[in-house]
């Protein structure tokens, strides 16, 4: 399934500060499957984005 891009947008920035969910919260939020999420965030990194890993604290943030 094809998601646009303003909603994939939409749904990382809840990964982020001040909304701090985890993947497993927004996969259940969204009914959007966690691998999906993961490979999100993972193409997020590689656009050069920090984005956060499981780690809410500044260690678990990361870039690519």
């Amino acid at each position: 399934m094809s998601y646009p891009r303003e909603r994939k947008e939409a749904v990382l920035k809840k990964m982020l500060p001040p909304n701090n969910k985890t993947i497993p919260e927004i996969s259940k939020e969204e009914g959007i499957s966690e691998g999906t999420l993961y490979n999100w965030r993972k193409a997020a990194r590689a656009e050069g984005r920090l984005m956060p890993d499981g780690d809410t604290t500044p260690k678990g943030w990361l870039c690519s």
